[in-house]
């Protein structure tokens, strides 16, 4: 080194803390920062009792008692909690120290290291962290660390005999945001984040795990799943409706997709009815769940393949339409998840792949709507012997089916169900025109004795009946 390259000082160059948790909570919904905490209680079970994932119930037992009061929020969990090693190295790290990942359980959706303090940063200034594993602790943010530039490590304090009744974590925040506290006054909110519980771990949830959430500890109601059912029926005519089913692996990724109906196909008026009020789509559409998870919730746009490749965007004729992709991997890197975990990352491989297998499931089902749309009421037979199967019994079938590999992607098989094709389709066409509501509520009064209660499409239908009695009469 020369004289001239000689080192006077040192510049400063870590981030201030102001603007370290001014951007780590930016982009993130305060529902999506709580639901950051929930994932840790799953995987605190995932960690400390290592459930056998096979079985249908693994997190039976185990719960989290959400508190959103307006003067502070809790969550109090009977997971397992922190072991006091993990609480000294990691686990209030900001990001994941050298050799975090060894001390991860499998099957879990924590990446980054940020989803505790990133969600205390987003709720308040103050907050206290107790858990009991093997010794029980507590952690204390203060207001004046919080507002302090120094990342000056956080004392850990020995927790008090009988603090916590049993192994697990409660995580308790005080001095609000404002954004929080009006979010947590309003009744719409929390409604509408049970919600959000109810379809996010609506696959944790069904395996067991209890989630409770309310203003009180003695309020707090529990969240039922929202399920996920499909359609099934009896063979008829040598077809049947059943699901669609892909299961294998990609980059390491086991992948399982159902799809098919969830429910009867929409006669043509109910066709145009929900195209104009879009009022019952609630249960169409592709969910995406990463290790039981869900990030992507019915949904019907080019992001699960909806107006892509030849498949059709979503209309009303396809709210029928549903299915699940199922992705998971004892490391959660590898999965396509964003940061928030409420997104996918779409320009990953395995997503992709997985995309190209849902495009043909939508197109061969859109195709079967598209068959059966003039004659939906010709399927009432085929309804008469069918039932609705749930993820377990998807999984059963799947076990028990004969599946056939894939040419364009050897690690994946599927099992294509043969569905039923109308008899009447090169005979029949449908008949649609636009008339006046005072003249067919005039021929419902005169054909079935009542007006506007008549549907139109049951006065077309004796309309047509009759002229068409009419003029073969005429002819004879």
């Amino acid at each position: 080194m020369t004289e001239k390259d000689k080192t006077i000082g040192t510049a400063f160059a870590s981030p201030t803390k102001q603007f370290f948790v001014s951007m780590l909570t930016r982009d993130i919904e305060l529902r999506d920062a709580i639901l950051d905490l929930l994932d840790n209680c799953v995987d605190g079970i995932l960690r400390s009792s290592k459930p056998d994932l096979t079985s249908p119930t693994p997190y039976a037992g185990f719960e989290a008692k959400i508190i959103m009061a307006t003067d502070h929020f809790q969550i109090v969990d009977n997971c397992g909690g922190i072991p006091i090693d993990t609480a000294k190295k990691y686990a209030f790290a900001m990001g994941k120290p050298e050799g975090a990942s060894a001390d991860r359980p499998p099957a879990t959706v924590g990446m980054y290291g940020i989803g505790m303090k990133r969600a205390i940063f987003k709720l308040g200034t103050e907050a206290l962290v107790e858990s009991l594993n093997d010794t029980g602790f507590s952690v204390e943010f203060t207001a004046e660390w919080m507002s302090t530039e120094g990342w000056n490590d956080l004392p850990i304090r020995e927790l008090p005999d009988g603090k916590l009744s049993t192994s697990g974590t409660s995580i308790t925040v005080m001095e609000l945001n404002e954004e929080v506290k009006a979010a947590f006054s309003s009744n719409g909110w929390i409604d509408e984040f049970k919600k959000i519980v109810a379809q996010h771990y609506s696959i944790i949830l069904s395996k067991g795990f209890s989630v409770f959430v309310g203003k009180t500890l003695e309020e707090a109601q529990p969240i039922t799943p929202e399920p996920f059912l499909l359609l099934q029926t009896s063979e008829v005519s040598g077809g049947r409706i059943a699901p669609y089913i892909y299961k294998g692996q990609i980059e390491g990724v086991d992948v399982e997709i159902y799809a098919g109906l969830y429910r009867e196909l929409l006669t043509a008026e109910e066709a145009d009815r929900e195209e104009e009020t879009r009022g019952t789509t609630d249960d169409a559409g592709w969910t995406v769940a990463c290790n039981d998870r869900v990030v992507i919730w019915k949904d019907k746009t080019r992001l699960t393949g909806w107006g892509e490749a030849n498949v059709p965007n979503y209309h009303g004729q396809f709210i029928a339409i549903t299915g699940i992709v199922l992705l998971r991997s004892d490391d959660p890197s590898k999965l396509p998840l964003t940061t928030t975990k409420r997104g996918i990352d779409a320009a990953s491989n395995v997503y992709s792949e997985s995309k190209d297998l849902m495009r043909e499931a939508t197109k061969s089902l859109t195709s079967f709507t598209n068959k059966w749309k003039k004659f939906p009421e010709k399927l009432e037979t085929i309804y008469k012997a069918s039932e609705y199967v749930d993820l377990p019994k998807l999984r059963a079938i799947a076990a028990e089916t004969p599946l056939t590999a894939m040419r364009k992607q050897p690690s994946v098989s599927k099992y294509e169900p043969q569905y039923p094709i109308p008899t009447e389709e090169k005979t029949h066409v449908v008949v649609r025109f636009e008339a006046p509501k005072a003249d067919v509520a005039f021929l419902g009064e005169t054909y079935f004795g009542e007006g506007e209660s008549v549907k139109p499409g049951d006065v077309g239908r004796e309309a047509f009946d009759r002229a068409i009695k009419d003029a073969r009469s005429s002819k004879k």
